[in-house]
């Protein structure tokens, strides 16, 4: 009776240090830092939000990849180059049926993800209305929080419904928010 409880003690400790070997020794996942963007232009109306871009449409995600980094070593700040087609454009012109939309945050230096307040990753495949800014170098950039809806069966998702702006046209129809766009894009001409 004895061997069997110091046979029992031996096995119970091998089994407690393989537990606890595993969970310090296993690989652990990588760190997601979330950050608030400073942007640099937010608007009070939806008027303001359409004169400021320069580039207003509806698109189909189709791609992510990593872009360019600021900065040195594991601080750097990565860049996701997001692949859109567009399938209407509400304000200004693009060289042909797709543009690349720079997006701050990816795989930083150290295995972490950064992440903006911008609404994440962008979902291959759905449809978005957004208002971009050009880079100046082919690409473009989100204005902000207030530039970004998902289109889910004709509905907008806005990024931040709590933003006066966003909350205009976060639940509303995209047809309703194109006829407001377009009538505000007549007025700006």
């Amino acid at each position: 009776m004895k061997r069997i409880a110091i046979l029992s003690s031996v096995l119970a400790m091998g089994v407690l240090t393989a537990l606890a070997l595993g969970h310090f020794l296993a690989p652990k996942p990588a760190q997601t830092r979330i950050v608030r963007a400073q942007w640099k232009n937010i608007y009070r109306t939806t008027a303001g939000l359409v004169a400021g871009a320069d580039l207003i449409v509806t698109a189909n995600h189709m791609y992510a990849e990593p872009g360019r980094s600021v900065g040195e070593g594991d601080g750097a700040t990565p860049f996701t180059n997001n692949g859109f087609a567009i399938n209407s454009i509400l304000k200004g012109e693009n060289d042909g049926p797709t543009f690349v939309l720079e997006q701050t945050g990816g795989i930083m230096g150290n295995g972490a993800v950064l992440n903006i307040d911008d609404g994440g990753a962008y979902e291959p495949g759905a449809t978005y209305l957004l208002f971009l800014k050009s880079t100046g170098e082919g690409s473009y950039y989100l204005i902000n929080h207030q530039a970004r809806y998902r289109v889910t069966d004709g509905v907008l998702e806005g990024v931040d419904p709590t933003d006066e702006v966003v909350a205009r046209m976060h639940g509303s129809s995209l047809d309703r928010s194109v006829n407001v766009i377009e009538k505000r894009v007549r007025m700006l001409e």
